[in-house]
């Protein structure tokens, strides 16, 4: 290579990281280990910076996890020495990834990749909280790279998303020279006489891409030609298709995907409709969705969580997931969650049916104020964001309803205990006759028949005295009237009695 062409390579990066918009942000941290291809991504960012064709401000992060003896402590050396030379900070990091692979049961070289890709989140996040501009992370994957990994994920059965994989831009991540070829980076680095290190282990067959760039594709080579060629081509024909998929399937997601407070979940009717490609592609969305990547969610996990969406439900239902992350299904729900989300979740989806949740067993006694305070009670709900109100009310005028308000008749406090509390904390019997029915129903059964998830029916909260519930919030009452008409009625007997305090007002509001 010449040196002139050195200037076609910047321009090369440029003009391709400018048409993904690679460069929109105010900050570039360069993962830098040290080997020709971060090492000519360093220089190459740095050359753009100095010819003031991009205004981001580039740094430079270093992992060292100290696999190698000697050698990694050399390798931290040389890019001090790198950095220094052409004025660029530079931040090193010291991992133990033999002890963390052995911790977590994973290889070396998968621990490497997780502990180095939490650090260019956390250097990132670091960066853009003190200086307020945003920051992306450049990896310097090149085209021989987007060939192995194609031919790696063919082989173990991947479908588009991981033939179409690393892609220039992922979140965070950033990949400026996926336009270039190795032997081009290592062109670019010797004709400027610029150091870098050789990953000794890169040259051996040991683990599945070295025996790709060392033995497969070389024996390809000598029949076809170089593959990355035309692996290249079938890399932007796939991008093109995936493009389009992924727009579709983004559509069917979100017209089957709803939020119950804030939390996302897949309505099983709308899933069960779509193409099986569509289907996949929803359930993964929302998997990313609830975990933010799409890491160790594999096709035996979709296919569990397809017989969950299509089989039938009449309560609740869980499923194991990577990570001890939990498939979670309640009538048309379908959710993702960890263990602790997925209970959060029952929660919300008995809230948002109007039903009142304590977190804990509940029991305690409800006590009136006395009418000539002209006050109200408030007790805290305990294991809950609820507070309790109680009041009498004096005339009829302040009679009016809300969700979770509630008239009873004052005579029900005359005689015994009026409680307020769930089937985790009263232990008696409690039976239910919604007021103007004929018949009543065990409570548990009750609760069951209003397909209330079953993780929370012992949490739902309740009013009750001598084992019959006087008030179910989100279902209704025992006693007192019960429609405009009986409503009407009952005011009118109240007040051709004097009225004489005639209703206790019970209301429930959130902290």
């Amino acid at each position: 290579m010449k040196k002139e062409e050195t200037v076609e390579i910047l321009d090369r990066v440029l003009e391709f990281s400018k048409t993904k918009g690679l460069f929109d942000c105010g900050i570039i941290v360069v993962g830098l280990s040290g080997g020709p291809d971060s090492v000519a991504l360093l220089h190459i960012l740095k050359g753009l910076k100095d010819r003031s064709d991009i205004d981001c401000d580039i740094y430079a992060l270093h992992c060292n996890h100290h696999l190698r003896p000697v050698v990694c402590d050399e390798e931290a050396e040389l890019v001090k020495k790198l950095c220094k030379e052409i004025n660029v900070e530079l931040k090193v990091l010291d991992f133990d990834c033999k002890e963390f692979s052995l911790q977590n049961r994973i290889s070396e070289e998968t621990a490497g990749r997780v502990l180095r890709y939490e650090a260019f989140e956390q250097y990132a996040q670091a960066l853009g909280k003190a200086s307020g501009k945003t920051v992306r992370v450049a990896i310097a994957h090149h085209k021989d790279d987007v060939a192995e990994t194609m031919m790696m994920n063919l082989f173990r059965g991947s479908g588009l998303e991981g033939l179409v994989n690393p892609k220039p831009a992922a979140g965070r991540i950033i990949r400026p020279l996926l336009c270039l070829k190795k032997s081009e980076l290592v062109d670019y680095l010797n004709t400027l006489g610029i150091s870098y290190a050789v990953d000794q282990t890169n040259l051996t067959t040991m683990g599945t891409r070295n025996t790709w760039r060392n033995d497969i594709f070389p024996k390809i080579s000598e029949s076809y030609g170089d593959p990355t060629v035309p692996l290249t081509r079938t890399y932007k024909l796939l991008s093109d298709d995936l493009d389009f998929i992924s727009r579709e399937a983004w559509e069917a997601y979100n017209a089957c995907r709803r939020l119950i407070s804030g939390y996302p979940v897949l309505s099983v009717t709308g899933t069960k409709d779509l193409h099986r490609a569509m289907k996949s592609r929803a359930v993964r969305s929302l998997w990313q969705e609830t975990f933010g990547d799409l890491t160790d969610f594999e096709e035996s996990n979709l296919n569990d969580c397809f017989d969950l969406i299509e089989g039938s439900c009449s309560g609740e239902a869980f499923l194991d997931m990577p990570f001890g992350r939990k498939a979670y299904r309640h009538g048309d729900v379908f959710a993702f969650g960890t263990k602790e989300g997925v209970k959060s979740l029952a929660v919300k989806i008995a809230e948002e049916m109007g039903f009142i949740v304590a977190d804990g067993p509940l029991e305690f006694e409800i006590t009136l104020p006395k009418a000539e305070d002209h006050d109200e009670n408030n007790a805290k709900i305990p294991h809950s964001l609820y507070i309790l109100k109680t009041r009498i009310i004096e005339n009829a005028r302040e009679v009016e309803y809300n969700n979770h308000s509630w008239f009873c008749p004052i005579e029900a406090f005359a005689e015994g205990r009026v409680t307020a509390g769930n089937t985790g904390g009263v232990n008696t019997p409690l039976r239910m006759k919604r007021a103007g029915s004929s018949g009543s129903k065990e409570l548990n059964r009750l609760l069951t028949d209003l397909k209330i998830p079953e993780s929370v029916r012992s949490q739902i909260f309740f009013i009750q005295k001598d084992g019959e519930i006087l008030w179910l919030p989100g279902f209704g009452h025992g006693i007192g009237f019960t429609n405009a008409v009986s409503y009407e009625r009952c005011i009118a007997e109240r007040r051709s009695e004097g009225w004489n305090a005639a209703f206790v007002r019970i209301a429930i509001e959130r902290q």
